[in-house]
């Protein structure tokens, strides 16, 4: 197991966990995010204080994140996502790890991560992390969370 930045002949596996995570088990939600930074995501993560990290193991993808500039002082958590199959495994908390590193290495002030409230387990881990929550919106029949953590 490894874990490493994001390759471009990572494209498909990436994808695939992702879309299938979503369409699985959060299909109300899956409505609320967008695909089209995995259309390219090399060059959707690829700014100068983005990034885009990956779980590997025995050519498997496990677990995803991905760093991305909102602004000079924020940067955005998004793609945090880990196979059913390996979870409760620390791959979530690794990568998270990982990228708030990046985010004080590129000198960003805060990290904002946006989630559903049926995605549980992102939210326990945000809390774990110290993330706070700083807003809640209705969307009619569920909920859209924004954590921030301080750096």
């Amino acid at each position: 197991m490894q874990v490493r930045t994001f390759e471009v002949k990572d494209s498909d596996r990436v994808k695939n966990l992702i879309i299938s995570v979503l369409t699985k088990e959060y299909p109300f939600d899956k409505s609320v995010y967008e695909n089209s930074d995995l259309a390219d995501i090399s060059n959707s993560y690829g700014g100068k204080r983005d990034g885009f990290f990956v779980v590997e193991s025995e050519g498997n993808i496990l677990a995803t994140i991905g760093i991305k500039e909102d602004s000079e002082d924020t940067a955005l958590v998004r793609r945090l996502f880990v196979d059913p199959s390996c979870r409760r495994k620390g791959y979530g908390a690794l990568l998270l790890d990982k990228g708030i590193r990046l985010c004080r290495k590129n000198d960003f002030k805060h990290i904002a991560f946006r989630t559903t409230g049926r995605m549980v387990q992102a939210i326990n881990l945000l809390k774990k992390m110290n993330f706070k929550e700083v807003e809640k919106i209705d969307m009619g029949g569920f909920q859209i969370y924004k954590f921030v953590l301080d750096l």
